[in-house]
């Protein structure tokens, strides 16, 4: 995992349930389609070799 150039930690949360449940996976899936293609990856990361702390409630926890 790259280390955080400024010192603290990388939350993802996903919260909520529903259309908002499937909304943010959506989002995050984008948001990885774009790392691996930012940092030209055979493979499409997963989240948690990006963020340090990953947690939520409802359907996203």
């Amino acid at each position: 995992m790259p280390e955080p150039s400024h010192g603290g930690l990388r939350m993802l949360s996903l919260d909520g349930g529903g259309v908002r449940g499937i909304s943010e996976l959506v989002i995050l899936n984008e948001l990885m389609l774009r790392i691996q293609h930012r940092l030209q990856l055979s493979e499409l990361p997963k989240p948690c070799q990006y963020f340090d702390i990953i947690g939520g409630t409802s359907t996203g926890g």
